[in-house]
């Protein structure tokens, strides 16, 4: 099983990272973290390209993390909330998801074959 973290919080020791630790210890199989605030994804951009085309345009670390999750099993997401939302840097990255909104509602195409477990913390 594998599973991909996105952590928003800026804090390398703060409140939420403390919590991912005590929710690893008690995860199985393979764990990759994403600190958004320490990795090179920009934001959307809206250039479109991902209205008829898989993927974006933009190449950056986003590229790796567009792997990730077509392998893994599940996607976590991580944040402290900041004036009733998400951290700046954690909206970049999901903002940088829209290729898959794209590829399903404007291209008619299913961009993740593997089916992802639901489940609620």
């Amino acid at each position: 099983m594998k599973t991909l973290i996105l952590n928003g919080s800026p804090r390398k020791n703060g409140d939420t990272v403390s919590l991912l630790k005590i929710l690893k210890k008690n995860l199985q199989g393979e764990i990759k973290v994403v600190n958004a605030y320490y990795c090179n994804v920009a934001p959307c951009i809206d250039c479109r390209y991902c209205w008829k085309n898989p993927g974006c345009c933009v190449k950056d670390e986003m590229q790796e993390i567009y792997s990730y999750i077509e392998e893994c099993d599940n996607v976590l997401i991580a944040s402290p909330i900041y004036f009733s939302e998400l951290t700046g840097k954690l909206l970049d990255l999901g903002s940088r998801l829209q290729t898959y909104f794209s590829a399903k509602f404007f291209r008619n195409d299913m961009p993740i074959t593997k089916e992802k477990n639901p489940q609620y913390f």
